[in-house]
């Protein structure tokens, strides 16, 4: 009696063991898996990232191409770059494509988004339409269960008013709008431009921010257009979305990590004045 528990045991033990290796086994990019963010940018929180420039050009991934258009497991295991929900239609690149950088100082990361739309279309809340949602994972573990900061921001569909949800701060200081973010549309280069500041208190950090730093993070920016059936939440672009929507996953973030790579200044010509570190290409 005594073997059969014995091996008994040792079968449970195996198949749980399978079960959380499983379980906790996630679709990672294998070329934009990891974001290593520079310092030193002086940043603004105008939605104007003429300050940004030379970053989306320098931080590449292990492939050297930039954080833009990036893949994401979509529903069922599909590799997109963007994923059509409730009867949506994505049409091409110039339909809704997704680029984005990350720098941080000491007191505070900073995140600014480039999406291409054609049509700019929100349907009154800070998801439906055209719209951003973040979810931060502090750790950097990216294991699934963890707490997941969450924020939301749009435009209305005016291009005048900012929306804001400040949808899971754990008890934490949430986001204001103008200070901590700003959203501005070009409508003549078919461009909305995101901006954003983030404490460390925002991600429920109680620290400064410092070279090494590992922060789990999604990116999901919803799309929606004007024609009829096409308004509000109809697919959506970013980096590991799916932290976001079907479920708050946050096993299913990017990693940022924060590099000693530094970023003095740029000239009017859009042009760095300092020299750049070797980033990281891989962790």
């Amino acid at each position: 009696m005594r073997k059969q528990v014995f091996v008994f045991a040792a079968i449970f033990a195996a198949v749980s063991l399978l079960t959380i290796n499983v379980a906790d086994a996630q679709w990672r990019s294998e070329t934009h898996d990891v974001y290593n963010a520079p310092s030193g940018l002086d940043v603004t929180i105008d939605g104007n990232l003429e300050e940004w420039g030379g970053v989306m050009e320098s931080v590449t991934g292990t492939d050297g191409s930039q954080f833009c258009g990036v893949e994401f497991e979509g529903v069922g295991g599909a590799v997109k770059v963007f994923e059509e929900h409730g009867g949506g239609k994505w049409n091409n690149a110039d339909d809704q494509t997704v680029c984005f950088m990350i720098a941080w100082n000491p007191d505070a990361a900073y995140l600014a988004l480039s999406v291409t739309d054609d049509e700019h279309q929100n349907s009154g809340a800070a998801w439906n339409g055209d719209a951003a949602q973040l979810a931060f994972e502090p750790t950097g573990k990216r294991t699934g269960g963890l707490a997941l900061f969450l924020y939301n921001v749009a435009l209305d569909n005016n291009a005048e008013k900012l929306i804001l949800h400040n949808e899971r701060t754990n008890g934490q200081p949430g986001l204001e709008a103008e200070r901590d973010f700003a959203i501005t549309r070009d409508e003549s280069a078919k461009k909305t431009y995101y901006e954003f500041k983030f404490t460390p208190a925002n991600f429920g950090l109680d620290i400064e921010l410092s070279e090494g730093i590992e922060i789990g993070l999604g990116i999901c920016v919803n799309d929606g257009d004007k024609a009829a059936g096409q308004g509000g939440q109809k697919g959506w672009g970013g980096w590991y979305p799916h932290s976001v929507v079907h479920g708050k996953n946050s096993e299913k973030t990017g990693l940022v990590v924060l590099s000693s790579t530094a970023v003095t200044a740029v000239e009017p010509a859009d042009k760095l004045t300092t020299t750049w570190g070797t980033l990281k290409s891989e962790r």
